[in-house]
């Protein structure tokens, strides 16, 4: 067994900080609301009738942005029990709009009166500007590029980014990054949530450029090989770019809900290679030994969102289903589509026990896809635990992924006046062990000596993997995940990530 862990990966996790989402699976204030002039136990049978709703706490943050997500309504009687449950799904929803650290609402009676009542919910904001700098490594992870690239000291990149979050108080968000090393690249990009008065419609829009001078071009044993421009012109040439691309995505979405959102995507993207590059792999764009690719897509995206936490969810259910088409007719460089689904579930058990499962299956056409645009298990979340190494390529695949875990223990800190900014002083921290099972299937239907796919160790059989592991969860629900696993092809490991695993 061999222990991949590294400086790198903690650095990357606190890196991790400032794109996350702001709300806290800690459990310290969550569930515990406060009634003012009246004990809880007289209430239990009651009814109480709703005078009004104030927000507190909002300095820049718009108060309609608040209470788009807020269910209750004044005016209107709720049985104590029932109203609970409301103030709670309530205070779940404001958080998940990622503006806040914290919500916590209060109960309060009128004066002189036995069932006429007031709800405060106090929020404190986030910190929402963060320039910072970017250092990191261009592989998936940690163990890719120790093990797969020998830690290759030219592999990383670095580069300045800027993220304004909540512009103008209406939870907007201008991103922008300039990046350097193993890959340039240069975005920029503005989300509007709500455009109309009703806060259903709102839109987008994500500009990117960037230049590579190595790129891998093949799957050998369902671990990616890589060309750079050095092994093509040799040591002695300045920096030689090999392919660049151009991204543009415009979409719109309709938030038809409190949980259900519609997403509109339309891409325009153009790829350029060197001809040198068809020595090595003459499908890496396309059949005819193409050096350039332009296509337009379109993407409807469904999403049903009930968990209570977005970053790592304890109670709830996920359902995202997408439809893409690859290929409009207006450049003829590819025709493709594919249909993906995930689905999960999270459901709190008795003893601070909590499980967890999630289903995600993909199907796509046709049979014969570039190299460029073939998808499969390996990046970001769509990865099975204990497969760190390897990118298993297919036009079909399906993946269960379960969790068991229990709470160890969830604490907050208050640093006080050593942390002037007041944002930061509150540091809640929680630890969940955890044993999982993941298993799947890949399917690649292209023969085993193709440009694509060379002698797949994982493609078209049953592959699994279990262990156990530790998460730890703090500041804006960032994740580290700390795992032991053993694969279908039985090799152990213990392996470092961030964000939940389902």
């Amino acid at each position: 067994m061999i222990f991949k862990i590294s400086i790198f990966s903690v650095f990357a996790f606190t890196i991790f900080f400032h794109n996350a989402k702001s709300q806290v699976s800690v459990e310290t204030d969550l569930g515990k609301l406060e009634v003012i002039n009246k004990t809880k136990d007289s209430l239990q049978n009651q009814i109480l009738f709703i005078e009004s709703i104030e927000i507190r706490g909002n300095k820049k943050t718009k108060k309609r942005i608040i209470t788009r997500e807020i269910d209750l309504q004044s005016n209107v009687s709720y049985p104590f029990k029932e109203l609970k449950d409301l103030i709670k799904l309530d205070e779940n929803k404001i958080f998940n709009t990622g503006l806040f650290n914290s919500v916590r609402a209060e109960l309060e009676f009128i004066e002189g009166s036995k069932n006429h009542i007031k709800i405060i919910f106090f929020v404190e904001e986030r910190w929402y500007i963060w320039p910072s700098v970017i250092f990191k490594l261009a592989d998936r992870n940690f163990s890719d590029w120790l093990f797969n690239q020998n830690a290759a000291t030219d592999r990383f990149e670095y580069g300045f980014k800027f993220d304004q979050f909540n512009v103008r108080g209406l939870n907007e968000r201008l991103s922008a990054m300039a990046q350097f090393g193993f890959k340039r690249r240069f975005s920029f990009g503005y989300n509007i949530p709500y455009l109309n008065k009703n806060q259903t419609f709102g839109m987008g829009l994500v500009f990117s450029f960037s230049e590579l001078d190595q790129i891998d071009y093949t799957n050998v044993g369902n671990k990616r090989l890589f060309i750079d421009a050095d092994s093509i012109f040799g040591d002695d040439n300045e920096r030689q770019i090999i392919s660049n691309s151009l991204t543009s995505n415009l979409f719109f979405n309709y938030r038809e809900s409190y949980y259900n959102t519609h997403t509109m995507r339309l891409t325009y993207s153009r790829t350029t290679i060197l001809k040198e590059i068809l020595q090595f792999n003459e499908d890496y764009l396309g059949p005819n030994g193409d050096l350039e690719q332009d296509f337009l897509s379109l993407t409807y995206i469904f999403r049903r969102d009930f968990r209570d936490r977005n970053n790592y969810p304890l109670k709830g259910f996920l359902i995202d289903g997408r439809l893409s088409k690859i290929g409009l007719g207006i450049f003829r460089d590819i025709d493709q589509g594919s249909i993906q689904t995930l689905l999960a579930c999270y459901k709190p058990l008795k003893y601070n026990f909590n499980i967890a499962s999630s289903f995600t299956g993909y199907t796509s056409y046709p049979r014969f896809q570039p190299y460029n645009n073939m998808r499969g298990l390996g990046f970001a979340n769509n990865l099975l635990k204990g497969y760190e190494l390897y990118v298993i390529q297919g036009q079909h695949y399906a993946m269960n992924k379960t969790e068991l875990k229990k709470r160890l223990f969830s604490i907050e800190a208050n640093l006080g006046r050593m942390m002037p900014l007041k944002q930061f002083r509150k540091v809640p921290i929680a630890a969940y062990f955890k044993v999982f099972f993941d298993h799947g299937y890949v399917q690649n239907n292209l023969p085993e000596s193709s440009n694509t796919t060379v002698s797949p160790l994982l493609s078209n059989r049953y592959i699994y993997s279990y262990g156990a592991g530790l998460d730890i969860v703090t500041y804006y629900d960032a994740v580290l995940r700390l795992e032991y696993s053993i694969n279908a092809l039985n090799e152990p490991g213990f392996f470092i990530n961030v964000k939940s695993g389902i």
